[in-house]
């Protein structure tokens, strides 16, 4: 019974680090990325836009059809934005204001018009 037992045990630790395989998803465009459970979102702040990236294991998830909010909060302001999607996996909000220490919201609404998912980021 206890070799059983054993067996179990180390079948589900192997188990376990199989199913982590896949790791931490990976910035592709040099900025900051969140795992959004569907997705991964990589966020870029330039200027006066974010662009938003979606990713599925470092593999680009099209924009297409998705649609969402970007709420900024920089002290005790806060602003929120329509988020677009352009071509590829790319989404952008323009004429954004953000500062060293804001802290980004971004919710998506997936193509499919029903899946929500969100990913939160603070600007170094």
């Amino acid at each position: 019974m206890k070799a059983v037992f054993h067996c179990l045990l180390v079948a589900c630790a192997l188990f376990m680090n199989q199913a982590n395989a896949h790791g931490v998803p990976q910035p592709q465009h040099g900025g900051l990325i969140e795992d959004a459970g569907l997705v991964a979102i990589e966020m870029v702040a330039n200027g006066d836009t974010v662009d938003l990236y979606l990713t599925d294991h470092d593999q680009p998830v099209s924009a297409d059809n998705v649609t969402g909010v970007l709420t900024i909060t920089t002290r005790h302001k806060r602003v929120k934005t329509d988020i677009v999607a352009l071509s590829g996996n790319q989404l952008q909000s323009k004429g954004v204001s953000y500062q060293s220490g804001s802290r980004v919201s971004a919710l998506l609404t997936l193509a499919d018009g029903k899946t929500k998912v969100s990913a939160r980021f603070k600007i170094p």
